[in-house]
């Protein structure tokens, strides 16, 4: 047996203490330098190219952005996030991060896209924003905590309904949505509204400015303008506690009519009750002003709100009737129990160039049945 001597030894333990080293050095070269993480800026991770059948790979740790779809160049470096918008986290040491967050909210990110210099984020829509949060990002490694200002911008306010549908000058007027922090401004097209009380984060309270007929309603807050996807308003106004100048024969087939009922109203006083008293009974009412020009005042549709009541059942019906032209009536579904706002468009009913009646008929509703109409104008 060949004697081992004690130069061999001490070499095989020379190479051995090599070996440890050398990995415990490619161990901690993987997961980066091991020093406190460090983050430098947030930038986009992506680009849109107008260019076809050509592929531009981005480099996360470049300042790498392809102008010949920009009207003037730009850096990808952002100061804010927006929700549901993902970006790249640059900076030093990042390997070994642990948590990612933004004003208090851990987000998620893909360990397997981490680098040393940047992590792929995500801002979910839940992530707090506003000027009562630290608007601080915060990263943390193995090795310490970064903390980096850049606060979360407040989406835009979305604006779900209005009521109600058309109101005089002075009236209030309630406007539902979401995210209407920080309201600063609603308007009627261009003309202001004044906020009454103190908005909420889904409800918002104005006075109908001077001068409103028909409008959209926009609100505004840091977060930018929304503007509604309905109409506020008539152009022109048949009925809403009375008849407009000029509408006032009425007649009624196989009904009874109140014009001034107070059972059901969906805004001010009245309303006009009509209690069916045959299947196919109607409210009819008249024109006896000057004809109204269609296309001179700008007429599309008309809008109604009817309230099913009495005898009203799921699946019950009324057809609109304008200008006696039955051949081209449009049915609606009536909602028992509540009122519901109703929109037809003239041309739908014949397209009109002049209008001189209004007709609600029952379609063989049960008898007796009772609806309640209120607010009938053209938009």
């Amino acid at each position: 047996m060949k004697k081992i001597n004690n130069q061999t030894r001490f070499t095989t333990l020379i190479l051995f203490v090599a070996i440890v080293v050398g990995f415990a050095s490619c161990k901690k070269t993987d997961e980066g330098a091991g020093g406190a993480p460090k983050i430098t800026r947030v930038r986009l991770i992506s680009k849109t190219d107008t260019l076809k059948n050509v592929v531009h790979r981005i480099n996360l740790d470049s300042n790498l952005v392809y102008n010949e779809t920009r009207q003037v160049k730009f850096d990808s470096t952002v100061v804010a996030g927006r929700l549901n918008n993902q970006y790249a986290i640059v900076g030093e040491n990042l390997m070994t991060t642990l948590s990612v967050s933004f004003n208090g909210l851990q987000v998620n990110y893909n360990p397997a896209l981490l680098t040393d210099n940047s992590i792929i984020i995500f801002i979910p829509a839940e992530t707090p924003y506003g000027p009562s949060q630290s608007n601080k990002l915060i990263v943390t490694t193995k090795f310490g905590t970064a903390s980096f200002d850049f606060p979360i911008l407040q989406p835009p306010p979305t604006i779900t309904s209005f009521s109600p549908v058309a109101a005089g000058a002075g009236e209030i007027v309630t406007i539902v949505g979401t995210i209407f922090e920080g309201v600063t401004k609603v308007t009627f097209d261009s003309i202001p509204a004044q906020i009454v009380g103190t908005p909420t984060k889904t409800q918002i309270q104005v006075k109908v400015p001077a001068g409103v007929v028909q409008s959209r309603i926009l609100v505004t807050t840091p977060g930018g303008t929304t503007r509604s996807a309905g109409s506020f308003g008539f152009k022109a106004l048949l009925y809403d506690d009375l008849f407009a100048t000029g509408w006032g024969s009425y007649l009624g087939y196989n009904s009874t009519i109140n014009l001034a009922s107070t059972a059901r109203v969906k805004r001010g006083t009245y309303a006009i009750a009509t209690t069916y008293t045959d299947a196919y009974g109607a409210l009819q009412i008249g024109y006896n002003g000057s004809t109204i020009d269609v296309t001179k005042s700008g007429l599309t549709a008309i809008k109604f709100s009817v309230y099913g009541g009495t005898g009203i059942v799921a699946g019950s019906r009324v057809q609109l009737v304008i200008n006696g032209n039955y051949g081209k009536a449009v049915a609606i579904t009536l909602v028992p129990g509540v009122y519901t706002d109703y929109t037809i468009q003239l041309k739908d009913v014949g397209n009109p160039s002049v209008v001189t009646e209004f007709v609600l008929q029952s379609l063989g509703n049960a008898v007796p049945s009772t609806i309640y109409v209120d607010d009938i104008g053209f938009i």
